[in-house]
């Protein structure tokens, strides 16, 4: 599959990378600058992070990091939004305000070039941190001309999730492995009675962006040409958005087309809809006997491959430290606690964690004794380890470019012919990209 190049590299080439030195300058590159000298017991991170079930798991645990190493953290848990303005407001006015900070890998690259964020790369080797058992494409997202800004926190992936009742009725032996398979199951399912499929379809580059880029690259369409010019309006495009598209309008409970993921989650919960395809971290909610109707009833299955690919999706949320903490190595003691094996399975474990970056922890036997949803992990497991990091392109300019994408899926969702509706897309696009 043709996509945008990325420069990757693997964590021993990322090593030597960084074991041969760096021309960044002191205050760009990790463990070279701040009050790196202080007493731990005088120091006080302070970590910027969103609301999420995961940093719950991981609030618990601060007294945990502190006994252990005399440094407190304090958490400003904030909503997705409000976060990304407030640590973005505090970096570009060089505010000192936090240590650590917690944002979406397609920001990733805009941070790093613009120097809001600390290189981590030296403090990898340094500590001789074991980066080799993140999922590669967790990792690897948070990379920027080859060096290492960011470490994973939380991540996820695409899978199809069936209500099995409803498949019965229908006569529906087996989940869809195909998208044309998705259509016929989705036209037994409305023959039988039922809303047959739910998917993101409100605006917005991490909403209906987020699911409908699956079908876009498993149709064969690419991001960018061999030129680096964007391709949002190929036929192969307009195909998957015409799919996306027929999808949510034909067989879609009402209102599909302003579906955001928690009525996507929701619809599926209450037993409204034959099929899901969202994130693999549903599954926690779904079997939940004090919010969810379906417990036990569920089906887990891989996304349907399109005629080009199986795409499976990739979203992963990490931390890094801003450029202008006052305690980057600190910090980074904290990055590295946090996101470790051992910290990762306890909150997985304590808390209701469907989303490690780490694959020792999917395939730990305390993990797989607490998540016992039939065949989920083994699902799981292999849609993360498929997910890669140009699912959506890490460009400095994706949320304009994802946002205005967005617009063209609403308005083809509305009626608007696919093509007029992303051709008008392709024209913004170009614009953005050569800003």
């Amino acid at each position: 599959m043709k996509r945008l190049k990325f420069l990757t590299v693997s964590l021993v080439a990322l090593l030597v990378i960084a074991g041969c030195g760096s021309s960044n300058s002191p205050n760009q590159t990790g463990g070279t600058n701040g009050n790196s000298s202080a007493p731990a017991s005088d120091v006080t991170l302070n970590i910027a992070v969103q609301r999420h079930s995961a940093v719950d798991a991981l609030e618990v645990l601060l007294k945990d990091f502190e006994a252990e190493t005399g440094i407190k953290a304090k958490f400003d848990v904030l909503p997705q939004n409000e976060l990304k303005s407030k640590t973005e407001l505090a970096m570009a006015g060089g505010t000192g305000e936090y240590d650590v900070i917690m944002f979406d890998y397609v920001q990733n690259s805009q941070y790093a070039k613009a120097g809001w964020i600390l290189d981590l790369t030296d403090y990898i080797e340094s500590r001789n941190v074991d980066t080799s058992d993140f999922f590669p494409g967790f990792l690897e997202s948070y990379q920027y001309e080859g060096r290492q800004y960011a470490i994973p926190f939380f991540g996820e992936s695409l899978i199809l999730m069936y209500n099995k009742d409803i498949f019965e009725e229908a006569g529906i032996t087996a989940p869809p492995a195909t998208m044309d398979e998705l259509i016929e199951t989705s036209q037994k399912i409305r023959d039988a009675g039922h809303n047959a499929i739910a998917i993101r379809g409100a605006r917005g580059e991490g909403m209906n962006v987020f699911t409908w880029s699956s079908f876009f690259l498993a149709y064969g369409a690419e991001w960018f040409d061999e030129n680096g010019v964007p391709s949002v309006n190929s036929p192969e495009a307009i195909q998957a958005t015409e799919v996306y598209a027929n999808l949510l309008n034909e067989y879609g409970p009402p209102g599909a087309a302003n579906f955001t993921w928690d009525q996507v989650q929701l619809s599926m919960q209450q037993g409204n809809v034959g099929m899901v395809i969202d994130s693999l971290n549903f599954a926690p909610r779904l079997e939940n006997p004090e919010n969810s109707t379906v417990v036990g009833k569920v089906g887990y299955a891989a996304i349907p491959s399109g005629p080009a690919a199986q795409v499976t999706g990739l979203g992963t949320w990490g931390m890094a430290i801003p450029a202008d903490s006052k305690n980057p190595d600190k910090a980074f003691e904290f990055i590295n606690w946090a996101n470790s094996a051992e910290i990762q399975l306890k909150t997985s474990i304590d808390g209701e964690r469907a989303d490690a970056t780490r694959q020792s922890v999917w395939e730990s036997e305390e993990f797989k004794a607490k998540y016992t949803y039939e065949n989920w992990t083994e699902v799981a497991t292999e849609s993360l380890a498929k997910a890669e990091r140009d699912y959506r392109p890490g460009i400095t300019q994706w949320r304009q470019l994802g946002d205005r994408v967005s617009i063209a899926i609403s308005e083809t969702l509305a009626g608007e012919d696919a093509k007029k509706a992303l051709d008008a897309a392709q024209k913004d696009v170009e614009d953005i990209r050569a800003e």
